[in-house]
């Protein structure tokens, strides 16, 4: 069965523990899932509140206003450790890892009048930009033209493909594929609201699954969402679920202190 450690992220591994494994992103300190404390086995109480207040230091000395943090694979937090996140005001949340052979992928109804493209010229590039800055503004203009940068560092990538869905002429939905092996993953897949339940998104995923070669196709979903059933329904397979927990922190708690903290390198 296929793990999460198996799927694509940005990260440098900052610190390693006998229960933890802590990553950060110095490019990108606004993508939460950069910037993340990972724990390898179930904390006690105690030990979480330590792994806590080190996560919570390496923030403010970096200036990241949040803490994000995922429990062990396929496991939920313990109750002492859920009891606390909830009392300390955390949001918990659930993903889901999902895969699929191409040959399985089902659906009831296409929009002939979707043209699907990879994102290679630089009018597609452009494109695909405008799109994702209007979709971004919903999170502020300075979030908007940040991942404009992330978008366009992702363009160059070898290990990455943009994908735009075109409908009378204008960008309405987009994805990014994640070129790993043995599988291929989607991610960043996004449809303009204004145009859903037209069957965008199912043309992005035909196109996609047209382009597997016998991979298997992977994705991670937020549990519970309209998203999340519709995988299902277009007969997508569980592969395991791994629980998160994040809050922001309030302004007066963050430090003005300079970036002098240094990462060492890893690879995942």
């Amino acid at each position: 069965m296929i793990s999460f450690s198996e799927t694509y992220h940005e990260y440098d591994l900052v610190e390693e523990t006998e229960f933890y494994q802590h990553f950060y992103n110095p490019k990108m300190p606004f993508i939460y899932s950069c910037n993340v404390l990972k724990f390898k086995r179930n904390p006690t109480l105690e030990e979480y509140i330590v792994a806590e207040n080190k996560l919570m230091k390496f923030q403010q000395i970096m200036n990241q206003d949040y803490i994000f943090l995922y429990t062990v694979e396929n496991e939920p937090f313990s109750k002492e450790v859920e009891h606390y996140l909830l009392s300390k005001n955390y949001s918990i949340a659930s993903e889901e890892l999902l895969s699929i052979d191409p040959k399985d992928f089902f659906f009831k109804h296409s929009n002939e009048e979707v043209t699907v493209v990879l994102v290679q010229s630089n009018s597609q590039l452009k494109d695909y930009l405008d799109f994702m800055y209007q979709l971004n503004l919903k999170n502020g203009v300075s979030f908007a033209q940040k991942k404009q940068v992330f978008y366009l560092n992702r363009f160059h990538s070898p290990k990455i493909q943009q994908i735009s869905a075109y409908l009378n002429g204008k960008v309405v939905g987009t994805a990014n594929i994640i070129l790993s092996v043995p599988f291929i993953e989607i991610d960043h897949f996004e449809v303009a609201p204004t145009s859903q339940n037209k069957g965008i998104g199912t043309e992005i995923q035909k196109f996609i699954m047209s382009l597997t070669k016998d991979k298997k196709v992977i994705l991670v979903v937020d549990k519970g969402t309209d998203a999340n059933n519709m995988y299902y329904h277009q007969h997508y397979q569980f592969s395991g679920y791994q629980m998160s927990a994040f809050k922001k922190f309030t302004p007066y708690l963050l430090l003005n202190i300079p970036h002098t903290h240094s990462s060492s390198n890893s690879t995942s």
